[in-house]
């Protein structure tokens, strides 16, 4: 039997590929997605989104400005101002819905067959793993 960091990361690849190919078609990564549903909630200031979506970025990953960048010529995003909060516009109001579903799609396939029971467990066990990481660093 593997262990749990080999599964988490095959898993976590996995998510990635698959996220991935189904928003290649329509010109977006999974990060524009994570902005776009950052976004969905309402405008916020580049300092909170920034950190909103600090556990999503990795050592290589496009960056959060090219993304902004990105969905900003796209006529998805907008800044209010030069030091304001970025908002979805109404046409990327309408993207983010369209992406919704294409995610949900995915997120139901990576499911399929798992119960609500065992998903909850999964994701309970995960959470205390990382705390404990958490405590002893902090502790040390």
């Amino acid at each position: 039997m593997k262990p749990i960091g080999y599964w988490l990361k095959h898993l976590d690849g996995l998510i990635e590929a698959d996220f991935e190919r189904i928003l290649s078609d329509g010109g977006i990564a999974r990060r524009h997605w994570q902005v776009l549903n950052t976004l969905s909630t309402g405008p916020k200031p580049l300092d909170e989104l920034t950190e909103a979506l600090r556990p999503f970025w990795g050592e290589g990953a496009i960056t959060l400005d090219e993304v902004l960048d990105g969905l900003g010529r796209r006529g998805w995003v907008v800044r209010e101002g030069a030091e304001g909060p970025y908002a979805l516009t109404p046409l990327g109001a309408e993207g983010h819905v369209a992406v919704a579903e294409r995610i949900g799609e995915a997120r139901r396939r990576i499911i399929d067959g798992v119960s609500d029971e065992e998903y909850l467990a999964a994701v309970g066990v995960l959470r205390r793993m990382a705390e404990n990481i958490e405590g002893a660093a902090r502790a040390a």
